[in-house]
């Protein structure tokens, strides 16, 4: 199996803006996914390359992981990610 490092670009800022009322999806700036991606050396298209398709579960873990690390360093919550995180919490104990 191929280990992949995801990298999220220096300066970038967190890129979380809300949620989709309809699908609960989160909303992310724009350029955000093509960013990571194309640091991470992975492609967000099926483009033929050889390079790693940057997944959603790649990008939800990446997410999640970065919250974290960003909570630990005293950056403020994030109601979005909060929300998602406890519904998570709830999904799993079920």
């Amino acid at each position: 199996m191929t280990r992949i490092t995801l990298r999220i670009p220096e300066g970038t800022e967190w890129p979380v803006v809300g949620r989709d009322p309809d699908t609960g999806s989160l909303k992310l700036r724009p350029g955000f996914v093509a960013e990571v991606a194309e640091a991470s050396g992975c492609t967000v298209y099926d483009d033929g390359s050889n390079r790693p398709l940057f997944t959603t579960d790649m990008i939800g873990a990446l997410l999640l992981e970065w919250y974290r690390e960003r909570r630990v360093m005293g950056a403020p919550s994030c109601p979005t990610m909060e929300a998602v995180i406890q519904e998570a919490r709830k999904e799993s104990l079920h």
